[in-house]
Order: C-alpha cells, then structure tokens, then sequence
C-alpha cells in the first residue's frame, strides 16, 4: 500500500475534478444564477459518481451487501470526501461570473 498511489493521488485528482467540472459545465448551461447553480448540481452529482464507483472498485465490488447499506456507505464517504473537493469546487463556481459576457453578477 503505497500512499501516493493510494491516497495522494486520488485526492488531488479528486480536487482537480472538483475545479475543472464548472468550467465545463459552463460551456453548456446558461450564464446567471440559474446556470450556476444547475453547474453546481451537476458537478456534485457527477462527483459523488466517481467517489461511488471508486470505493466499488478499491472495496472490490458489492458481493453481497443490501443495496440500502451499499448506498448509506457510499454516502457517508462522499460526505467525507466533501472535505477535500468542496472548496475546490466552490472555488470554480465562484469565478464563473467573471466570464459572463451578457448577464451581469
């Protein structure tokens, strides 16, 4: 077990993810409020994705696990995870206005 590869670098990963995900997403949706707040949602979702489907694949699978505790436990850990990639993702929805061209902050 290494901490790089194990820790380190999913986690930065992770926070990259959480920056890059509103300046995608703002190719798409409409500028103002409304548009931030769909990209914020959106970025959330796809987050708690990859959060989910990587715990599947270090935890090795669901063998045998009721569904209603598989998703309270990949909910917590994406509540923990929250730690880490909330800021950054705070941080790319807060410098979205700046590139607004017709609605103004």
């Amino acid at each position: 077990m290494s901490f790089f590869l194990d820790i380190a670098l999913p986690v930065l990963a992770l926070m990259g993810l959480a920056l890059g995900l509103p300046y995608l997403w703002a190719l798409f949706v409409p500028e103002g409020i409304g548009g931030l707040v769909v990209s914020g949602l959106l970025s959330v979702v796809v987050i708690a994705a990859v959060v989910s489907a990587y715990l599947l694949i270090w935890y090795g699978g669901a063998h045998g696990v009721a569904p209603g505790a598989l998703v309270a436990f990949l909910g917590l850990w994406v509540a923990k995870s929250a730690l880490a990639w909330a800021p950054m993702l705070a941080l790319g929805l807060a410098a979205q206005p700046r590139r607004w061209k017709e609605v103004v902050w």
